[in-house]
């Protein structure tokens, strides 16, 4: 469905609406693999970190998923042998690299749609815009 920008919405209804529309559409292109936007999200995260602590690996997610939600997601990860953790690192295996790589296509299918006619520059000022907004409401 499109929908024309009409000055009546407000930035707010275009925030949630591109989150929902995101995460629905991340959900479908993963789903067969057993995987939503958050636990792509996560996997992503270590895995560009090379290493990273659960802290911080929260510390991005929290706002789309709780403590309890997050551990048993890791919890997973290394069941499946995706994910090695020694103290307070985690850090994925080769399968759980190998996993991210089957995972990237599909959800780069997702983001190539998503930022069709948005030229990169036009996205890092959406970016600086909405952390500058985040900013000087905390």
């Amino acid at each position: 469905m499109t929908r024309e920008i009409t000055p009546q919405l407000p930035i707010g209804y275009w925030l949630k609406h591109a989150d929902e529309i995101i995460t629905a559409r991340s959900n479908q292109a993963l789903a067969d693999q057993g995987f939503t936007r958050f636990r792509w999200q996560a996997l992503n995260m270590i895995y560009e970190a090379g290493t990273i602590t659960r802290d911080e690996v929260f510390n991005v997610l929290q706002t789309f998923l709780d403590a309890h939600q997050l551990d048993e997601m890791l919890d997973d990860f290394v069941r499946e042998g995706w994910l090695v953790v020694e103290g307070n690192a985690l850090s994925l295996t080769e399968a759980g690299k190998s996993k991210r790589a089957d995972l990237f296509k599909r959800q780069g299918e997702v983001r190539r749609r998503a930022m069709q006619g948005i030229s990169d520059e036009e996205y890092a000022t959406i970016i600086a815009v909405l952390q500058r907004m985040v900013n000087n409401l905390a």
